[in-house]
């Protein structure tokens, strides 16, 4: 009787043990289950993003449009040039993808190394030329070879005007100057007008640029450089020349005042506190590291990424977005505030009037002299960036800071100061800024600070309709 219960106690154990058996099998096929079906949940949701992605919200892949680098430079529409630090390549042709539009955009360049379909000769041939200045804005960043505002402006003019744009991504007022002397007068323009956005003076007088070494152009009394007499303004050419070789060559810098490039048949030069002084020029012709041929294809640096992103939008939503998303705790902004370059634009919307508002004007005065030597008409427009006439922009900025707010800016305030200033320098200004903050919506790129095609249009319109009640055209 005791040995049968054993027996049956046995049994029992056994078939619990096989029960217990049974059901962790049946629980790990269980898990696996819902493991694959997660994953397969997953992949789908991840399909559907993808898809979703390309038609409402296209990425940047990696294709021939993606980069240029040292492997390949054809797509790199720049080269070094010892006067104005880079220029554009002639008779060249590249592209890029525009995520606002979700297309591929085309870059030409004539001859001449201006964004143009067909050459353009020194000589004129009975048409009115409008040369056009400035920087990204100007050249179309982001535009197609048809979409640019020297095209706009075209259409809109007609066959008795020749629109030249000398637009070169990256260049400050002062390569403007310079350009402007080097090679746009050779053009014999009839009417210059010069694009002005916010970043166009830290990019003159910044040292460190993200192309190449560049000329920097500063004020004498910023270079800490006294003229020796009582006066502190001397004119004899060869004292000034000594002190400038004595107090700015110290690191083989090379120096030139900006009145020299003006008018270089001078007798005398002026120096005192004001004097505008380009240093590094002619520069060292040197691509900045990560630039032009220094530049490493995303290939070799990070295959696999080159690799999805080839193919997949959700993983470039992810490469170029997500992992760049700045978690940080706000900064104090006063803390920020090294040698002013960094926080130029900032210090133009303190409701004070700054160095920097002055010298801006100073080199306005420079361009209406040569004007007024050349017989033409110069005429500035003012572009706006985001945060001068968008609250949004503006909040987005504050925010980063913990020790500021709106009270103590001026976002407007580089429009006021030339819309007050210039009149009284008898420059003409046409300012865009009412015009971004009515149209701010369809002003700009919706991923990039530039004006997208209908800003563009926007302004070439505006800009038509002020040149024309103005009696210019």
């Amino acid at each position: 009787m005791e040995h049968e219960e054993e027996k049956r106690d046995e049994i029992d154990h056994l078939t619990e043990s096989n029960s217990h058996s049974i059901s962790l099998v049946h629980k790990k096929r269980e898990w696996g289950k819902n493991l694959m079906l997660l994953l397969v949940t997953i992949f789908i949701v991840l399909i559907c993003f993808e898809i979703y992605l390309r038609f409402f919200y296209p990425q940047k892949l990696y294709d021939k449009c993606y980069e240029y680098s040292y492997k390949n430079l054809s797509n790199l529409e720049l080269e070094l040039d010892s006067h104005l630090g880079w220029k554009l390549i002639s008779n060249y042709s590249g592209c890029r993808y525009q995520p606002d539009t979700n297309k591929i955009i085309y870059k030409t360049h004539n001859l001449n190394g201006l964004r143009m379909d067909s050459g353009v000769s020194y000589e004129k041939d009975g048409k009115k030329r409008i040369l056009l200045l400035g920087d990204s804005f100007v050249y179309g960043f982001g535009l197609d070879d048809n979409e640019t505002i020297a095209v706009k402006l075209q259409e809109n003019l007609g066959n008795d005007y020749e629109v030249i744009p000398m637009g070169v991504d990256g260049y400050g007022t002062g390569q403007e100057i310079l350009q402007l002397m080097g090679e746009g007068l050779k053009y014999n323009p009839d009417v210059i007008i010069l694009f002005f956005y916010p970043n166009d003076l830290p990019d003159t007088i910044k040292k460190q640029q993200d192309t190449a070494d560049k000329p920097i152009l500063y004020q004498a009394k910023n270079a800490k450089v006294t003229a020796p007499s009582s006066s502190n303004l001397i004119t004899d050419k060869e004292i000034i020349l000594k002190v400038l070789a004595n107090e700015l060559t110290k690191n083989n810098s090379h120096i030139k005042l900006l009145s020299q490039i003006t008018d270089p048949n001078a007798r005398e030069l002026m120096l005192s506190e004001n004097t505008a002084i380009f240093d590094n020029y002619p520069t060292n012709g040197i691509w900045s590291e990560g630039y032009g041929p220094n530049k490493k294809p995303l290939s070799t640096e990070h295959p696999v990424s080159s690799l999805l992103l080839k193919y997949s939008h959700f993983y470039s939503l992810i490469y170029h977005k997500i992992i760049k998303l700045d978690l940080s705790p706000r900064k104090k902004y006063f803390d920020t505030i090294s040698d002013g370059v960094s926080n130029f634009l900032e210090n133009n919307y303190r409701p004070e009037i700054t160095d920097n508002s002055l010298f801006i004007l100073s080199l306005f005065d420079e361009f209406e002299n040569i004007s007024k030597k050349n017989d033409f008409k110069f005429i500035i427009v003012g572009i706006p960036e985001k945060r001068n006439v968008n609250e949004e922009y503006q909040q987005k900025f504050l925010s980063q800071y913990s020790d500021i707010d709106k009270s103590m800016f001026e976002f407007r305030k580089i429009d006021m100061v030339f819309s007050e200033e210039l009149p009284n320098r008898d420059i003409e200004y046409i300012s865009l800024f009412d015009l971004a903050e009515e149209h701010f919506d369809e002003f700009y790129f919706k991923t990039d600070p530039h004006w997208n095609p209908s800003g563009v249009k926007l302004s070439a319109d505006y800009i038509t309709q002020e040149l024309t009640e103005r009696k210019i055209i």
